[in-house]
């Protein structure tokens, strides 16, 4: 009797001790000797080196569990070469990361690297409510850096500049891609310091590509201190030729002087909007102190300064004969024996027949024609006056009484709307 109590308490005792080895090998979360949380396989065996799946209130949650079991935690942490950000308990986190800095896959949970199309977040859908590319709601253009896996972003109100696989893109200060006009730089003319983001692909251009070296027609930006309407001193508001710089720069000049850019082989001239202008004018190139006067045609559409010499309508409706020099520029000095200043060929008046005009520091006798008088010895005015000249056409001595002096007068600049 004795023998078949102590065997039925050994039994009891193997019972309750099978029943205690069952909870303490259950799955979940328990700590180690350290007093740090890991996570125990219904084998009694610690998670190590592996990725734990957990629900909390109906949503799949991630923990990564070390060599150790302890958890990944508090920020970023690279697993199998990919960057995942834990949280302080160790729960992977998804989407934006960092006050929008990084943004990880919603589904697997990595940083996002290389291009990425995301629904603009809430927080930054006011930035763009006067924007036509952009409303609430919509998806955007982001990039992320390989390497630190970083969105590219500008740091400040204008645009930063990117090259990513040899093509400029431009982002503004929430990392969102630029499509169509942006400013990116303080600059006067204020539409100098402007570039334009191809809106598609087409044309030799991608989505987002920086327009470089090249025109392009299309309606100028709008004001950037009046957001949805177009300032006069920025942009007409009508579509519009415009010339790029390899720099993706517009070619713009002020009021008092137009911009000569050379495209081409040939010269145009910018006004402050970045608009070609036609007819006469007067520009200087990027690094010139001095502005020279160009003719640039009758007309938009044919608007690149003119060379040689030609006959034109100045804007008082004179015809005057004009010289431009191989760079279009209005050649100032005797070419072929007549005398020319900024371009226009200087004349006598008819009831004078011969005058003196000062051009390069030099006295020219010139007539009617503006044809320079050279070595004459005895060289007599409608008034009787006579004079004598130097082999340069030069004054060389008034012989009796002396020739009207003649003002070098310069082409009338046209005006142009």
């Amino acid at each position: 009797m004795l023998r078949e109590k102590l065997a039925k308490l050994l039994l009891v005792a193997g019972a309750l001790a099978a029943i205690s080895a069952v909870d303490v090998m259950a799955a979940g979360w328990t700590t180690n000797a350290s007093g740090e949380q890991v996570y125990v396989q219904d084998s009694g065996s610690v998670v190590t080196n592996s990725w734990i799946k957990a629900n909390s209130n109906g949503q799949v949650i991630w923990y990564y569990a070390t060599q150790d079991g302890t958890l990944r935690r508090d920020g970023w942490q690279t697993v199998n070469g990919y960057k995942y950000y834990f949280d302080g308990n160790g729960v992977m986190q998804t989407g934006w990361i960092d006050d929008y800095k990084y943004y990880c896959d919603p589904n697997y949970g990595a940083a996002a690297t290389g291009w990425k199309y995301i629904a603009i977040p809430d927080e930054m859908s006011y930035y763009y409510s006067d924007n036509s590319h952009y409303t609430t709601g919509s998806y955007a253009w982001f990039y992320f850096n390989p390497g630190n896996a970083q969105k590219y972003y500008a740091d400040g109100e204008n645009i930063a500049v990117k090259t990513i696989n040899g093509v400029k893109y431009g982002f503004d200060e929430n990392g969102v891609m630029q499509l169509g006009w942006a400013k990116v730089t303080d600059a006067s003319p204020e539409i100098a310091g402007y570039m334009y983001f191809a809106e598609k692909t087409g044309n030799g251009f991608k989505e987002g590509q920086q327009v470089a070296g090249t025109w392009y027609t299309v309606v100028g930006p709008m004001s950037s201190s009046s957001s949805g309407t177009y300032d006069d001193s920025l942009a007409t508001g009508d579509v519009e030729y415009f010339y790029f710089k390899n720099n993706g720069y517009v070619a713009a000049g002020t009021s008092g002087s137009y911009l000569v850019q050379s495209i081409n082989s040939k010269k145009y001239l910018f006004n402050e909007k970045g608009n070609p202008v036609y007819g006469m004018q007067k520009g200087s190139a990027e690094g010139e102190t001095e502005s020279y006067y160009y003719y640039c045609g009758s007309k938009k559409t044919e608007c690149s300064a003119k060379t040689g010499k030609f006959t034109m309508t100045e804007a008082d409706g004179d015809r005057i004969t004009f010289y431009a020099q191989s760079n279009g520029r209005g050649y100032t000095g005797v070419k072929d024996g007549y005398l020319y200043y900024n371009g226009k060929l200087q004349c006598a008046d008819s009831d004078c027949k011969y005058m003196v005009c000062n051009v390069n520091g030099k006295d020219y006798v010139i007539s009617t024609s503006g044809s320079v008088q050279k070595s004459k010895t005895s060289l007599k005015d409608a008034d009787g006056n006579k004079v004598s000249t130097n082999s340069d056409g030069t004054l060389k001595e008034n012989i009796s009484g002396n020739f009207e002096t003649l003002t070098p007068t310069s082409p009338d600049i046209d005006e142009i709307d």
